[in-house]
């Protein structure tokens, strides 16, 4: 729970709000006010229940019951927020407010930041496998990538971790989120190929 917290705090989530802005206007969607009480609220459920597979639906509830008791939004738009928190770590029939969210949260784990998440979340996995260094998921496609880290994967890297991140790109429902996205991934992956670079210089006998 204390690992979850440490990569799930505000500054995670006001990262993702501003991100989450950024791609509704990127995207033409309006009600500003209705991404960032969404944005703000998405993990609410990981203070309240260990079970990181469950913290959807949790905050979903947590939610609508706050937002609902103090009268904030109207009960059409507390059903469209709850609904994108409860839904925004898994795939399902498309909502242009579950969109942003999603890509908002997959954005925010990209670029330096996302390296930077990469370290701290899986701090007592391997670095890399000297072996592997870029990784046996290294050039995947995003879904048989996501399929096979989340089910078994062969590894558990801090580097299987990043191209598994690197890979959140293939699952972005906007066209501003890849937008944005891009150089973030191409940083991620040259960072990859340069610690390989390194490590394989390292070995070299002078």
């Amino acid at each position: 729970m204390k690992n979850i917290i440490s990569h799930h705090d505000f500054k995670h989530v006001d990262r993702v709000r501003n991100w989450a802005l950024q791609i509704a206007e990127g995207e033409g969607f309006k009600d500003l006010e209705l991404v960032e009480v969404t944005a703000l609220l998405h993990d609410i459920g990981l203070a309240f229940n260990p079970e990181r597979s469950r913290h959807g639906q949790v905050g979903a509830e947590i939610a609508g019951k706050f937002l609902t008791e103090n009268s904030l939004l109207l009960e059409e738009k507390i059903s469209r927020v709850t609904e994108a928190i409860k839904y925004h770590t898994v795939m399902r029939k498309r909502s242009k407010l579950l969109d942003i969210l999603q890509d908002a949260d997959r954005l925010e784990a990209l670029g330096a930041v996302g390296i930077m998440r990469a370290f701290t979340s899986k701090s007592t996995w391997p670095e890399y496998n000297p072996d592997n260094i870029k990784g046996v998921m290294w050039g995947m496609s995003g879904r048989k990538h996501s399929g096979m880290f989340i089910r078994e994967p062969a590894e558990k890297t801090i580097i299987d971790q990043l191209n598994f991140q690197i890979h959140y790109y293939d699952n972005l429902a906007t066209g501003t989120a890849r937008r944005l996205a891009k150089p973030f991934v191409s940083y991620m992956k040259k960072y990859i190929l340069q610690l390989e670079h390194e490590l394989l210089s390292g070995q070299k006998t002078v």
